[in-house]
């Protein structure tokens, strides 16, 4: 059945400096516990501690860069310029 969100629940980052996120799908919002479907700001120079979820997450970068590091290296992200 299709379900309708009217809005998604903001969530306090953690991290260096402050970063808001609305969370449309996930265990906040709507008690979904395998994907997190977010709006991330966050401003430049933003860091967080290490993480590894237990749910599935995908990230889209409409604009400016995010760099990932993990145990296999680091990748920079840019958004798309087409």
């Amino acid at each position: 059945m299709p379900t309708h969100v009217p809005a998604p629940a903001v969530i306090t980052a953690a991290g260096n400096k402050p970063k808001r996120i609305e969370e449309y799908v996930g265990r906040v919002n709507t008690k979904t516990a395998q994907v997190s479907v977010a709006r991330m700001v966050s401003p430049g120079g933003w860091i967080e501690p290490s993480q590894t979820p237990d749910f599935d997450e995908i990230t889209v970068v409409l604009r400016g860069r995010l760099r990932v590091e993990s145990k296999s290296g680091v990748i920079d992200i840019t958004a798309d310029k087409r």
